[in-house]
């Protein structure tokens, strides 16, 4: 028994600096998985802020494009604005001087003496005469043409996006 005993002591003792060496191997291993873990950390809260960065500048981008797209509609509604708002205003135009003559002829008619109709007859025939030939042009052959917004490429942009996430991030 002591004989054994003094075996198992040795074979301990021989074992014990070859555990120590494993203990160290082990302690060092940990050592560098801790130190992976916090590097992915790190590599993640960069990756997400660079992430979001980039998303933060094409958001800022549609916007100003979205910005100057919508000055162009306003832009674009005030030309319309104004072409029609002279259409209106040269048709009341007409319309009072048609109506005023008109007024003015049935006044005569009324008020005057035939000596004074004879007078002012030429007059007032061409001018009423020069409002019946006038070539009256009608709404429906007037065109204004349509404000719109119509999107295009917006597949490829939608698809170009989707792809950031196969092309940006590195595989591990």
């Amino acid at each position: 028994v002591a004989n054994a005993a003094q075996r198992a002591k040795r074979e301990l003792l021989s074992l014990g600096p070859k555990a120590g060496e494993k203990m160290s191997v082990e302690k060092q291993k940990v050592i560098a998985l801790k130190k992976m873990a916090n590097e992915v950390q790190i590599d993640h809260e960069t990756a997400k802020r660079t992430l979001k960065e980039f998303s933060q500048r094409m958001i800022q981008n549609i916007k100003t494009r979205e910005d100057e797209l919508l000055s162009h509609l306003s832009t674009k509604r005030s030309a319309l604005n104004r072409t029609i708002n002279g259409k209106i205003e040269q048709t009341e135009d007409k319309l009072k001087m048609v109506k005023q003559t008109k007024e003015f002829a049935e006044k005569i008619q009324k008020n005057w003496s035939e000596v004074e109709i004879l007078n002012v007859r030429k007059q007032i025939v061409d001018r009423l005469q020069e409002f019946s030939d006038s070539r009256t042009e009608s709404v429906d052959n007037i065109y204004i043409s349509p404000i719109r917004f119509a999107p295009s490429g917006e597949d490829a942009l939608i698809q170009s996006i989707w792809s950031f996430k196969n092309r940006h991030l590195l595989k591990v």
